[in-house]
């Protein structure tokens, strides 16, 4: 299962599937609001993590691996705090646990206030330069942004609130005992190494891997290294059953 902050665009995740050399039924959860389903009323990271588990459970599989990058790390983490016995293996990519700092929301409430008087395109030239490497392969930059903008202003304005609103998640780490996978992206603007350094130190056993020469989607910029990580941490799971 794949939590992305992005809407799950169809031919990526065939993409993924296909680069991936071991047999995975990959589920890429939809964020209300975006892809063209309707608005929740409530966007909140526990809400999703809730959505999530629902859809584990309906998926009754043998062994469930969850890998979230960004936004989608906060509900990876969200569901560890409230449904750890449903996860087998764990993947944290380009995210942090620690909530937002007075700063941080302060941004955030900065971009809602963007979207709402000057539009979503003026809320994503501030954002989109941050979240790939700088030299980033053209056609990457490309879809991320034509990606972003195809949604809702309400849509984003809500995923904003719901990031700002989180809870923090450090003290879920030390009780996280799956195979855990911490991704770090070697040119990432959004998430300070120190961030990585304290999920990697903070849950037993976890093992970074650090994608060099991307940003902040490391899946997209680089979707070959973010396989191999998938691959072996699907293998650690198996064999830890």
């Amino acid at each position: 299962m794949l939590l992305h902050p992005f809407p799950q665009d169809a031919s990526f995740w065939d993409a993924m599937r296909g680069r991936l050399r071991i047999p995975v039924d990959v589920i890429a959860p939809q964020v209300p609001g975006f892809g063209g389903r309707e608005l929740d009323d409530d966007l909140s990271i526990t809400h999703l993590a809730g959505e999530v588990a629902e859809i584990i459970m309906r998926a009754d599989a043998e062994t469930v691996v969850v890998c979230g990058l960004s936004m989608g790390g906060y509900v990876a983490l969200a569901l560890m705090a409230e449904h750890p016995h449903l996860v087998d293996g764990l993947i944290l990519a380009n995210t942090r646990a620690e909530s937002d700092s007075g700063e941080a929301r302060a941004g955030r409430d900065a971009g809602i206030a963007t979207i709402r008087t000057r539009g979503l395109g003026a809320f994503l030239d501030e954002l989109m330069p941050k979240l790939t490497a700088p030299g980033a392969d053209p056609d990457v930059v490309f879809t991320a942004r034509a990606t972003a903008e195809a949604q809702p202003a309400e849509a984003v304005t809500g995923a904003l609130e719901a990031l700002r609103d989180r809870a923090d998640r450090a003290d879920v780490l030390p009780a996280i005992t799956v195979p855990t996978a911490v991704v770090q992206g070697g040119l990432d603007q959004v998430i300070p190494v120190e961030a990585i350094d304290r999920l990697v130190t903070g849950i037993p056993g976890a093992e970074r891997h650090v994608i060099a020469g991307v940003g902040h989607l490391s899946a997209l910029e680089d979707p070959e290294a973010f396989a191999r990580i998938v691959e072996s941490l699907v293998a650690r799971a198996i064999a830890a059953q």
